[in-house]
């Protein structure tokens, strides 16, 4: 019998693993080979993807998550929790068999997405070199969460889910001759193999673990609404303005109903929140147009070097598009979340790993958050698809710190740019907004690297192979 040099190395380090299994469960408890905490948009994929796997579908999984997990129906009023969902996520979905689902329940294709900045006339367009190629769908959370556990149920017998129960204890052991232990509110206490921590940013698992985490907080809030809208173009581009207090984007739902995610400070997040929703949309209308902020030295900078590189960089005239007027505000859709960055040094111990928010939290403005959660599922998944093929231990760090070594080198960049580009929009120092603007005006000339960040944008900052 030829064993990989992995096992071979998981041997000398822990000879007494295989046979310890049985032993080491209790009369008191139960077993799963994985227990997954947390049952939202990446928990749930990574349910469905162990689940439809045909390595892992031996494997019995459990998934345990606080709430009820349903998902709407067409008659259902629009949730105001949306994702901006990249093209590689698609691929994810249409791998899982869900993809169809959701376009037959309501989603929504961004073609472009139009960027500017509020203190100067400096934008940029990004569109797919291939018109028939998308930028982004929008989709609803709870769509995704529901349907992914509908496919869950209906095509993975190996995957159990409980909702409405609270873990109140996780431990792990410091090597691999015992099993994780999970202890539920109820009395239960389960016992693992793996123990994958999806429970969002103020992760529990990641606490009771005691994994090494750095965070800040940016002293901003996002205020999220559902809006009616009249736009050009069937409303299929979403708009992003810069500002001193942070980005305010729009995002289209349907040909006259958009989502705003403004980011601002929290104390001006609370006073919108308490708006009648007239003095809101007014206030946000306001805000999407006005040159009250325009630097005049940057604006007269521009023009000149416009003249200058149309010798070097010709670009076509384009038609002027402005931003779709927002007629009212559909109630009950206003709430705001304190924005904060967040990582974990390492995303994995033995037994235990984290995905999604639980390891990385990023700031929102490039819309990559929950699509890098669903990166983390991808390079999971073909991790422990590795380590069955070669027989190992599924909590063994010989192959949970390939995830992790792969994770970090995807999201570590783009949690940084993101915090980099927040800082550099929030200033008012006159050399930076010049630098910066000159910056997006040249990357909207030359086509090369307008191509590349419209890739990056869409499909991520890495390519991941699975």
């Amino acid at each position: 019998l030829c064993l990989s040099p992995k096992v071979s190395m998981l041997s000398r380090i822990h000879p007494l693993t295989r046979c310890s299994y049985s032993s080491a469960v209790t009369a008191t408890s139960s077993f799963y080979d994985i227990i997954i905490i947390g049952g939202g948009m990446v928990g749930n994929a990574m349910a469905c993807s162990l689940g439809l796997s045909e390595y892992l579908k031996s494997k019995k999984i459990l998934v345990l998550d606080s709430a009820e997990i349903k998902a709407p129906t067409k008659n259902s009023p629009y949730g105001y929790r949306v994702t901006a969902v990249a093209p590689h996520s698609v691929l994810l979905f249409q791998k899982l068999g869900i993809w169809n689902d959701l376009v037959d329940l309501r989603v929504k294709r961004v073609d472009r997405l139009q960027v500017l900045d509020s203190c100067s006339h400096s934008s940029i367009r990004f569109a797919q070199p291939d018109p028939c190629n998308e930028v982004a769908h929008m989709i609803e959370n709870n769509a995704i969460i529901g349907f992914l556990a509908n496919r869950i149920k209906t095509s993975c017998p190996n995957v159990t889910i409980r909702t409405k129960v609270k873990v109140v204890d996780c431990r792990t052991p410091s090597g691999l001759d015992e099993f994780a232990t999970v202890a539920l509110d109820n009395g239960t206490k389960l016992q693992t193999s793996l123990i994958i921590g999806a429970d969002g940013a103020r992760s529990m698992v990641r606490d009771m673990l005691d994994f090494k985490y750095t965070s800040w907080g940016y002293g901003q809030s996002a205020v999220v609404a559902n809006l009616r809208v009249q736009a050009m173009e069937n409303n299929c581009v979403a708009w992003e303005r810069f500002t001193p207090s942070g980005p305010v984007a729009l995002l289209p739902l349907t040909e006259n109903m958009s989502s705003v995610t403004w980011t601002t400070s929290a104390e001006h997040a609370e006073k919108l929140l308490s708006l009648p929703p007239e003095e809101f949309v007014n206030e946000l209308n306001d805000f999407l147009t006005t040159d009250i902020h325009q630097n005049s030295i940057t604006n007269q900078f521009l023009s000149l070097t416009g003249q200058v590189l149309k010798g070097v960089f010709p670009v076509s005239e384009k038609p002027k598009l402005t931003f779709p007027t927002v007629i009212s505000l559909y109630e009950g859709t206003r709430a705001r979340f304190p924005l904060a960055f967040g990582h974990t040094y390492s995303y994995v111990v033995p037994r235990a790993a984290l995905i999604g928010d639980a390891a990385h939290r990023i700031h929102p403005l490039a819309g990559q958050g929950v699509n890098l959660g669903w990166s983390d599922v991808k390079i999971l998944l073909s991790c422990l698809e590795q380590c069955v093929i070669d027989g190992g231990d599924l909590g063994s760090l010989t192959y949970l710190s390939d995830y992790d070594t792969q994770g970090q080198r995807r999201n570590v960049p783009v949690q940084v740019a993101c915090d980099w580009l927040n800082r550099l929009y929030l200033t008012s120092n006159t050399p930076l907004i010049l630098i910066r603007s000159l910056g997006l005006n040249m990357v909207d000339r030359f086509t090369p690297l307008k191509v590349y960040f419209s890739f990056c944008i869409s499909f991520g900052f890495t390519v991941v192979s699975k």
